[in-house]
């Protein structure tokens, strides 16, 4: 009956939410686990380069990539509401991602000679695990996309936990056989996302070919260039301080980069819970606004906001007691970073995570270009700290700090301003499913 309808979904999107969040965290584990052993077993010089790829790959791969995840989605289940299929947009988003794909590999192939030698040690097959990683994720974020627009969650956290699965033992399995060079663990970076997309490839074929009415560019939504923008600068303002460190590090701090990204990994636990939060209790931000519960919006955003800033506050105070220990008790006696440092990096992390709280919100409001233009200043700040004459940590780590900080009071406002006319909008339900890919 219609009227169930709401109910219904509700349950199931509350459903959907933990079976992603599930995957997401298997995922997450897998990521610490990885960087944890490839430390351990190449060492603070070697890793460097490694820590390097792994930034790289996070930030360009998402950066580009996971907007298409967002608008598949979206598109995909606007069509299904209308029992149309979904052959048509998928097209479309995969020639625009594969466009992407080529465009960024033909800009950053006359720079690999540079980045071989400058960033990579001299290793080759890093860029090569570069190239392949990126392909991975290009074919990951559609599928989620066709997979979430479709309500598949099941294969979409099928997807995450192949690649975590694959990534964790697969690191162990190199750890075992006594490999401690960077290449082998850079190829099962890249191998891990493209297995994963073969292991849904039915599910998605299942909903990608079946066909439907002729599908426009505008369909997947004239806010993609802004999503584009606002994914990009927020991955490069979460992961290039590595590359700032080894870029910055002088010829006496050959493994600086390793250390550091040791170091963020610490102070960046945090995240592990955080995935959980964003995955069950945000996609109702946007649900409770277009279904007209201006009270449940705010409520629901003033508690995943405290529940965050609490669990930032934690990740500084256990950075400042316990880092440097947990630092080497888990990459080994090597790998050395100071007290303050970690608490620094912790801090970063910690209003960082509060600027992905008030993202979705914005986002709700429809104001993607805020949310863009946000994130943009907040990647120059970024980079414009990097010239304060400071030591080499000293630096990335108050350009991470205030980067992060202009993120969030260039969200914060739009939002404060919103919520005090949220009396004025009208309720939307269909708005709501469409845009967090929950029906």
């Amino acid at each position: 009956m219609p009227e169930d309808r709401p109910r219904a979904t509700a349950r199931d999107g509350a459903r959907s939410a933990a079976t992603v969040g599930a995957g997401l965290i298997l995922l997450a584990i897998s990521a610490s686990v990885f960087l944890v052993v490839a430390a351990r077993a190449t060492g603070p010089e070697q890793f460097a380069g490694l820590a390097v790829l792994w930034t790289l790959v996070y930030t360009v791969g998402i950066g580009l990539f996971l907007p298409f995840e967002q608008e598949v989605a979206r598109a995909v289940a606007d069509r299904a509401t209308r029992g149309e299929g979904a052959r048509p947009v998928v097209t479309r988003a995969a020639v625009a991602a594969g466009g992407l794909f080529v465009v960024g590999t033909a800009i950053l192939a006359p720079l690999s000679p540079w980045m071989v030698d400058t960033l990579f040690d001299g290793s080759w097959t890093l860029a090569l695990a570069l190239l392949l990683a990126s392909l991975g994720l290009a074919a990951q974020y559609l599928q989620r996309g066709a997979l979430s627009g479709s309500g598949l969650f099941g294969s979409y956290a099928t997807q995450l936990g192949v690649e975590g699965v694959l990534r964790l033992t697969g690191c162990i399995a190199l750890l075992a056989i006594g490999v401690g060079v960077p290449g082998p663990y850079a190829l099962l970076l890249a191998a891990a996302p493209l297995l994963s997309v073969v292991a849904v490839a039915r599910p998605f074929a299942r909903v990608s070919l079946v066909p439907g009415p002729a599908a426009s560019w505008r369909e997947l939504s004239s806010n993609l260039g802004w999503l584009l923008a606002a994914s990009l600068a927020a991955q490069g303002l979460a992961n290039l301080a590595t590359v700032a460190v080894k870029l910055l590090a002088d010829a006496g701090e050959t493994a600086a980069a390793g250390h550091f990204l040791a170091g963020f990994t610490v102070a960046r636990l945090p995240l592990l819970v955080f995935a959980a939060v964003q995955a069950v209790l945000l996609p109702s931000l946007t649900r409770n606004l277009a279904e007209g519960a201006h009270g449940r919006f705010h409520r629901q955003l003033r508690l995943v906001l405290w529940v965050t800033a609490a669990l930032g506050l934690v990740g500084v105070a256990g950075s400042f007691a316990l880092g440097p220990e947990v630092l080497r008790l888990l990459f080994g006696p090597e790998f050395d970073i100071q007290r303050l440092d970690l608490a620094a990096l912790s801090l970063g992390t910690a209003i960082y995570m509060l600027a992905l709280v008030l993202q979705p919100a914005v986002i709700a409001l429809d104001r993607h270009r805020v949310n863009a233009m946000a994130w943009v200043a907040g990647l120059g700040v970024f980079v414009a700290c990097l010239a304060i004459p400071l030591g080499t940590f000293a630096r990335v780590e108050v350009a991470l700090v205030l980067g992060s900080l202009t993120v969030v009071g260039a969200l914060a406002a739009p939002v404060l301003r919103h919520l005090a006319e949220l009396d004025d909008v009208s309720p939307d339900p269909d708005l709501a499913a469409s845009r967090i890919g929950l029906e």
